[in-house]
């Protein structure tokens, strides 16, 4: 299948080889870049928490904004690091940093996986979209919380619209990427739709676009979710075929 995707140039990295492992072919259509935040003043003051070790838990939403913050400034031993999805955890890697891997990006997830965070200072470094079920969530546990955007996302002016009409399926990675697409509700009709997870699921439910598929928060989920349901597809087919193939034999035997 081409299927068209979402992706930010700047973490599109690697997205054509992954798609190749599925027999899949990826046209990167990226609706967004990353700028400098708005407000620097957050991401300073991370930095400087960081450095006198006033932070207990450090967590990364992107491996954008994990080399953004890690380009400043480098976490002490003594700090947990807690990174979302393997993409994440490898960019922490790559500055010499182990960090815990928390497969599923929800709020309620985050704070189960967590633990006991009651009084410990936790720094979320991510990009201009606050993310207010996460820090609630957090909060409701007894933690303090420090957060700073490292990037900001803005539009490129490139629309989904222009490679639609040539592909299969069109993944949206975010619900940002997704209102920036151009992507519309008759769109829909041509193509397969997937979100890449929850929240972007309703972002394009907004618009009175419902997803053929909503995947776990990973490009891997989707893909892997797209290959079983081609299978489930082609063994119904054989099914059908040897059933119909079993009547006109029965047919013939008459």
């Amino acid at each position: 299948m081409k299927i068209a995707v979402t992706k930010l140039e700047e973490k599109s990295v690697g997205v054509h080889e992954l798609f190749r492992r599925y027999g899949h072919e990826a046209v990167i259509v990226s609706t967004m870049r990353s700028a400098d935040p708005s407000d620097q003043e957050p991401l300073l003051r991370l930095c400087q928490m960081i450095l006198k070790q006033k932070i207990d838990i450090l967590i990364f939403t992107s491996s954008l904004g994990a080399e953004k913050l890690l380009d400043k400034v480098k976490p002490g031993k003594k700090i947990r690091i807690v990174s979302v999805g393997p993409k994440t955890a490898k960019k922490v890697e790559e500055y010499g940093l182990k960090s815990e891997v928390i497969e599923k990006f929800s709020s309620e997830n985050f704070a189960d996986y967590l633990g006991d965070i009651s009084g410990k200072t936790i720094g979320i470094a991510r990009a201009e979209v606050p993310n207010p079920e996460l820090t609630g969530s957090l909060r409701s546990k007894g933690a303090i919380i420090i957060e700073a955007p490292t990037y900001r996302l803005e539009p490129t002016g490139n629309s989904i619209l222009e490679v639609i009409n040539d592909g299969d399926a069109v993944i949206f990675t975010s619900a940002k990427s997704f209102e920036l697409s151009g992507f519309r509700k008759e769109d829909a009709t041509k193509i397969k739709s997937i979100a890449i997870g929850p929240k972007t699921a309703d972002a394009m439910r907004k618009y009175g676009i419902y997803p053929d598929f909503v995947g776990n928060g990973t490009l891997e989920d989707c893909l892997s979710s797209l290959r079983t349901l081609k299978d489930i597809i082609g063994i119904i087919k054989a099914e059908g075929d040897a059933v119909q193939s079993k009547k006109q034999i029965q047919k013939g035997l008459k």
